[in-house]
């Protein structure tokens, strides 16, 4: 079965945009196939359904009971393999 990964920005638009690009990019490098969704801060909870990590770029401390994995380094280049190694990790199990 597919797994899902919930991109999380704080307005759902512009930076998850971007995640969501590179996320389907390096995952399709490694063979990683998922469904990628995006959703602003204030949705996450509504939106947590079939997600199997969550990728986030803004303030997100609460513990939805699924991993979470910060998703900055997508947008600066740096250590950005080493995140997405652990969405890849986190969607196998």
């Amino acid at each position: 079965m597919k797994k899902t990964i919930l991109v999380v920005c704080g307005s759902g638009i512009a930076t998850s945009t971007a995640v969501v690009c590179e996320l389907k990019e390096r995952l399709a490098e490694r063979g990683v196939q998922a469904d990628i969704r995006q959703c602003d801060v204030f949705s996450v909870k509504s939106q947590l359904h079939g997600v199997n990590v969550i990728a986030y770029t803004c303030a997100l401390k609460e513990d939805f009971g699924i991993p979470k994995v910060s998703a900055v380094a997508l947008l600066t280049g740096i250590g950005a393999d080493a995140v997405v190694d652990q969405i890849a990790a986190a969607l196998k199990d």
